[in-house]
């Protein structure tokens, strides 16, 4: 394996399921309340369509992409010490967050193979990873 371009040490794959977890959580407060205001706003009558589902998905993308852009880092990520870099350590571009929000979920459809390629490829990276360019970092503990 090569090593990695940047100084600090890629986060492995259970500490990223783990801010995973965290951030589902998040994500699934933020439907419901998006939810709850689609019901209040038409009478208190359930709302349905394919555009419910687009809204939806809009909420999962903006939340990732305003977190990775102004920090790089998502709740789950904060809780877990990680954060979301380009190849040489700086801050992501919007392509390459766009790029990552795009292709992470074929790393999961593909039977986590796109997960388990960190373990195999050069790098540490999983598929999403390279694809957009970017690391997830484990920062330091805080003194």
């Amino acid at each position: 394996m090569t090593e990695s371009p940047i100084q600090a040490e890629p986060a492995g794959v259970p500490r990223r399921l783990g801010a995973m977890l965290y951030d589902s959580l998040l994500i699934l407060a933020l439907w419901m309340a998006t939810a709850l205001a689609l019901v209040l706003v038409n009478g208190g009558e359930a709302v349905e369509g394919w555009w419910v589902s687009l809204l939806m998905l809009a909420v999962l993308a903006g939340y990732y992409l305003y977190c990775w852009l102004r920090s790089g880092q998502t709740l789950g990520m904060q809780s877990w010490r990680l954060q979301l870099v380009d190849m040489n350590g700086n801050p992501v571009t919007l392509k390459a967050a766009m790029i990552r929000l795009l292709s992470a979920p074929l790393s999961i459809l593909s039977a986590g193979v796109g997960y388990l390629w960190f373990y195999v490829g050069d790098g540490k990276q999983t598929w999403h990873d390279r694809l957009s360019k970017t690391y997830v970092v484990l920062l330091p503990k805080a003194d």
